[in-house]
């Protein structure tokens, strides 16, 4: 067995601090019923402190934050007398080809909100609501209505409706929360509201349980100290489907466009065992051309060794983002006098983007050539062009999930120069 002096006074401190936090994060009613990210429930809570009438004994109080803050993004919204609201409904079926999140009636007004917290906006849906407002108007049944957006922190809406984050909302409850009237609402309200900070804020990535498996998981084991050694795989998850959603939302990515990416890249459910997502056009595939993030175990752990061939990476505990192109084992071993076809199929694509002006972009977002990396007389990686290595646990205030977007995005910028270099190597 290891002894514990083999820890460092600063190991011993932060694993006790590591373990604090995982006591003192507490579970969710969202967690126990297992609910984390619902849409369907977070919109009832929301309908619930919108609602003038509400438990909670904060008129409108709350629902004129909302107003507030949405109209700062687009036109002002006019606040509301709460004494003026005849009903505050979730899910209403008044129109007939679509569903309100949130629908608040008064006399004259209607205001909706279209709710999300993980799947994409759909601009046909969001016209069908409108529409049914605005025909609401037309026939003299209301004057006017608010219609209002509500997304996660890392989605941009790219609409010309007024928007709301989950971080407004966080926000806007924790000014809140002490003005409650009922003991109990409060502890409800506060329960929300860490299920909202877990959940929905763009702010978690990987936490105290993951950093305690991925950093420190094996000297753990050798002490007999339990702790969760797969902590690791749900915010990896978590992190998965937030690229995946932005990605949709960002790219207007679908099964259906014409621009041929592959299922993989609008993955539809992930897998405890997902641990790369692609991100790849079907002519890509074909000549070995695709976006990879790479999260898998041996990469999250720190200290863990690599192949030779990847000898290129940092030990520490990392995600890595690559534009990987795959040449043969053979053609790994260049050199500038002697250079392989692979090699000059890699150059050629480099030159590419930088001749388009994506070169400076990428190394702008972190991105360098593996081959830079490597020792000369090592052979190239068979695998990966361009690597931004992202450090899990030191970010300098930058979350993981930011990290590799913003690395991501850098990489799609270049898709419309890889098409046409595709479209050359196919004729060459």
């Amino acid at each position: 067995m290891m002894g514990s002096d083999e820890l460092t006074e600063g190991e011993i401190d932060e694993i006790l601090s590591l373990y604090r936090q995982t006591t003192t994060e507490r579970t969710t009613t969202f967690d126990i019923i297992d609910r984390a990210g619902d849409e369907r429930t977070h919109t009832k809570f929301l309908r619930w402190m919108c609602d003038p009438d509400g438990s909670h004994g904060l008129d409108a109080t709350f629902l004129n934050h909302c107003l507030d803050v949405a109209g700062g993004t687009q036109s002002s919204i006019e606040e509301i007398d709460g004494a003026t609201v005849n009903s505050v409904s979730a899910f209403s079926r008044k129109p007939d080809e679509t569903e309100l999140d949130i629908l608040i009636e008064t006399g004259t007004r209607m205001i909706v909100f279209e709710i999300k917290t993980q799947s994409s906006l759909r601009h046909k849906q969001i016209d069908a609501q409108t529409r049914y407002l605005q025909k609401q108007v037309e026939k003299n049944a209301i004057n006017s209505w608010d219609y209002i957006l509500l997304t996660q922190d890392n989605i941009n809406p790219k609409s010309t409706y007024p928007n709301l984050y989950w971080s407004d909302i966080h926000r806007g409850l924790a000014t809140l929360v002490g003005k409650v009237e009922s003991d109990i609402d409060a502890l409800r309200l506060r329960d929300w509201m860490r299920a909202i900070d877990k959940d929905l804020l763009d702010q978690r990535d990987f936490g105290p349980d993951s950093r305690l498996a991925l950093q420190y998981g094996e000297k753990l084991d050798q002490l007999g100290i339990p702790y969760d050694s797969e902590a690791h795989i749900d915010d990896r998850i978590q992190l998965f489907k937030r690229l995946r959603e932005w990605l949709r939302e960002q790219y207007e990515l679908s099964s259906g466009s014409s621009d041929g990416w592959t299922s993989r890249t609008l993955q539809s459910r992930f897998e405890k065992g997902s641990d790369i997502y692609r991100i790849s056009k079907h002519r890509w595939e074909d000549e070995g051309i695709r976006f990879e993030i790479l999260a898998r175990d041996k990469r999250l752990k720190r200290g863990t060794d690599h192949d030779p061939e990847h000898g290129y990476r940092s030990t520490d505990s990392l995600i890595e983002v690559t534009l990987r192109y795959k040449i043969s084992k053979q053609d790994t071993q260049s050199s500038p006098e002697n250079p392989t076809s692979g090699a000059q199929q890699r150059k050629r694509l480099h030159d590419k983007l930088k001749q388009d002006g994506h070169w400076e972009s990428l190394q702008a977002a972190g991105f360098q050539r593996t081959r830079t990396l490597l020792p000369e007389d090592q052979p190239l990686s068979r695998y990966h062009m361009y690597s931004r290595q992202i450090p899990v646990f030191e970010q300098d205030g930058k979350g993981v999930f930011a990290a590799v977007r913003d690395a991501v995005a850098a990489l799609m910028d270049t898709r419309e120069s890889i098409d046409k270099f595709v479209e050359t190597e196919e004729i060459r």
